[in-house]
């Protein structure tokens, strides 16, 4: 199997990766997967340069950079740019590699820059205590934040998913919750991080049975949900609503 690197460091509130070796089929998924625990960390963003060392098999593998900015597009919601450091790899690049939806540059100064730009984006966090007065206090959370960015039209529903994050994770993981709300572009994300590694599951309800909906409340009310890890332990249950 042929060896790839990624050399990872912090720049500026963003992790910046430089990969060495050999992108082929044998080594596609290692880069998928180092990106994207890159990304769990919920840095600034994710830049990836790519410079003498890092060679690809066809430009068929470049793809992985677009897919790794489909996976993070909505949770956590963490920019990926590429960097393209030498005139063979900016020629990729130019020429499609990598798709068109991933931002490119051609050095890391040029892509630091692009990050200082004002976004439509906003975000509060809220550490609730391992006790189920944290779903009363999520909820009064949520509706001032929505009421704050003027987003009451998504705030019943945002309660609701927020509580029963909040409630899954005090019940089931046994933790001390913390509740992520983030408003991009019209769409407010709810994660909530807690210790457990279990992955929730979307199960049938038990109609005399209180509880046990959570879940399925959850995908009822958003566009998306899902479950990822939580780089330090644990995991993170998001919910993205609105259009």
């Amino acid at each position: 199997m042929t060896a790839l690197a990624l050399n990872r460091t912090e720049v500026d509130g963003a992790v910046v990766v430089r990969p060495t070796g050999l992108l082929d089929l044998t080594t596609y998924r290692d880069l998928r997967d180092g990106l994207l625990k890159c990304a769990a960390g919920q840095p600034r963003a994710v830049i990836v340069r790519l410079a003498d060392g890092f060679r690809c098999a066809t430009p068929a593998f470049m793809s992985v950079f677009t897919t790794v900015w489909m996976r993070v597009s909505e949770w956590p919601g963490v920019p990926i740019l590429l960097v393209g450091e030498s005139p063979e790899h900016r020629e990729v690049l130019d020429s499609g590699g990598g798709g068109r939806l991933v931002p490119r540059f051609t050095a890391l100064d040029s892509a630091l820059a692009a990050l200082d730009q004002p976004l439509d984006r906003r975000r509060d966090e809220i550490h609730l205590p391992e006790a189920l007065v944290s779903g009363l206090l999520a909820r009064d959370f949520v509706r001032e934040a929505c009421g704050r960015w003027r987003v009451d039209h998504l705030a019943e529903s945002a309660v609701t998913v927020a509580t029963e994050l909040v409630e899954n994770a005090v019940r089931h993981a046994r933790s001390a919750p913390v509740l992520r709300l983030e408003l991009r572009g019209g769409r407010l994300t709810i994660a909530v991080r807690d210790d457990s590694p279990e992955v929730p599951e979307q199960r049938e309800a038990e109609a005399l049975r209180p509880g046990g909906r959570g879940i399925t409340i959850i995908a009822s009310l958003s566009r998306i949900w899902g479950c990822s890890p939580w780089p330090r332990g644990g995991k993170v249950v998001w919910a993205v609503l609105g259009d």
